[in-house]
């Protein structure tokens, strides 16, 4: 075995390459018998890759399901993990967003936008974090997938966050059109880009969702200064003012291979 991840009662193993139907079937048995609280075993079977970044598995053990309920920083994400993306992770990443914002925010309605949000673990945490708290906030989950998005209503749902959450379905770039034409904030105070590892760095679209003082959260990857450059040259290209850089690590996707967290505001 060379990882593996949990997402609620799901075990996800990816196993080396060397490793028999035979061995791979004993360790899922046996893991089930240690862990308790899982009830189905899978197999990774290739990298997360394509547009909407979908595992792609094989039953080892356990129930044969996909579906499942994830609990994380006191709330709860249903998925199915052959339809929509989502890594556990991330766990810290959203609660160390979540507290920041909840920090920064005043005492208007602001206004919040997470981007490439999947089932909506990013909104819904920070909705919570913002509810206890006594903080109004109007936050809008964007995806593209529509099986995430489907999900994601119900988690709105499932952690009663109705007068906090607004699912927008729809391509990244498409987004400041789509929000006119719900009628739904097109300027926002917050902007979380929870990017996957795609070339385009989307700061066209982020900038024209922004206003003077937007503090941006971006998800760029590989070195520190593979993720400093792409962003400072694009900055360059559409013209763009900013705070300094505030660069952090936000988690390992390979060896040698990081997410960053890059931090900024619009002047």
């Amino acid at each position: 075995m060379s990882g593996y991840d949990l997402i609620g009662d799901i075990a996800i193993i990816k196993f080396d390459r060397d490793k028999t139907q035979k061995v791979k079937k004993d360790f899922a048995l046996e893991f089930l018998k240690i862990n308790k609280n899982i009830k189905t075993v899978l197999e990774k079977t290739d990298k997360i890759k394509g547009r909407l970044r979908i595992y792609t598995t094989k039953f080892l053990a356990g129930e044969n399901k996909t579906e499942t309920i994830h609990n994380e920083n006191y709330c709860k994400l249903k998925l199915d993990i052959t339809k929509t993306y989502f890594s556990p992770r991330l766990s810290n990443e959203r609660k160390i967003i979540a507290e920041e914002i909840s920090k920064r925010i005043n005492s208007k309605k602001n206004k919040i936008l997470i981007m490439f949000a999947g089932i909506a673990p990013f909104p819904i945490i920070i909705g919570r974090r913002l509810k206890i708290e006594g903080k109004k906030a109007e936050i809008i989950s964007n995806e593209i997938n529509k099986n995430a998005c489907n999900y994601a209503k119900e988690n709105v749902k499932l952690n009663k966050l109705e007068d906090y959450v607004k699912i927008v379905q729809c391509d990244a770039k498409k987004l400041p059109e789509k929000l006119k034409q719900k009628k739904l904030p097109e300027k926002f105070d917050f902007i979380m880009m929870a990017r996957p590892n795609l070339k385009d760095t989307f700061l066209k679209t982020t900038l024209k969702l922004s206003k003077k003082g937007t503090i941006v959260y971006y998800h760029g990857f590989g070195t520190y200064k593979k993720v400093k450059n792409e962003i400072e040259s694009e900055f360059k290209k559409l013209n763009i003012k900013t705070s300094k850089l505030e660069i952090r690590k936000a988690g390992d996707i390979a060896p040698k291979e990081n997410r960053w967290c890059v931090k900024f505001s619009i002047r």
